[in-house]
């Protein structure tokens, strides 16, 4: 594992098949203020360069980034994808969410539950979606078509997924970070779970990019590589 940064992550988008565009919350001198700080991490070449906010905003929101950014307050706290018809759905950690039209207006603004529980994170596979219920103990997948829920895995009185706090796709596999330090892994082609990381410290976030991977750790965020 290599260290890429020690300060608090707010956000991972992919940036391309190598690369992805990290937000960094820095601290400024005045109490409860931030600035929020953009950087390209390359696996390839190991570099850390300077990004922009309009290609962060361009990889996480699409072509109508400017109208969406305009419109939605926080837009680095949200997860946020392009569906498959082009309108791009957001939410927040809350479960608070909206779908933008191919224009980049908000069509539909409300929130997504399970059981009365909110729903967060926001994992495109294809025409659906998948989530964490971290008060059911459950991750559950959306049809993109009618924002339904098509599945779910786990449950409150189960013990496959403890407390998840978040979910990510790649290569037809599913990451899930749940039991304080564990990174569980359900197999695309028939969603069986298991075991796939053990850390020694608390995992918040966990993104798999092909041979690469980037985990978010209560001590900082690292590289990892097959």
């Amino acid at each position: 594992m290599e260290k890429i940064s020690s300060k608090e992550i707010i956000d991972i988008v992919r940036y391309n098949d190598d690369s992805v565009i990290l937000v960094e919350k820095i601290p400024l001198p005045n109490p409860n203020q931030y600035k929020v700080q953009y950087s390209v991490v390359d696996f390839i070449n190991k570099s850390i360069d300077v990004s922009t906010k309009s290609a962060y905003l361009l990889k996480k929101f699409g072509a109508n980034f400017k109208r969406i950014s305009e419109i939605i307050p926080n837009f680095v706290q949200c997860d946020a994808s392009v569906l498959y018809d082009r309108r791009v759905l957001a939410i927040y950690p809350n479960g608070e969410a909206g779908i933008f039209d191919r224009d980049g207006e908000l069509e539909w603004s409300g929130s997504f539950d399970y059981h009365n529980q909110p729903i967060k994170c926001l994992a495109l596979e294809g025409k659906y979606f998948w989530s964490v219920c971290s008060d059911e103990n459950c991750v559950i997948r959306y049809s993109c078509q009618n924002m339904k829920v098509d599945l779910r895995i786990g449950g409150k009185d189960a013990q496959t997924f403890v407390n998840p706090c978040h979910i990510s796709f790649d290569e037809g596999n599913l990451y899930v970070c749940c039991d304080g330090n564990k990174v569980r892994m359900i197999d695309g082609s028939n969603y069986t779970v298991s075991d796939y990381l053990n850390f020694s410290d608390t995992v918040k976030r966990f993104y798999k990019f092909g041979n690469y991977a980037v985990a978010v750790l209560t001590d900082g965020t690292y590289v990892l590589e097959n």
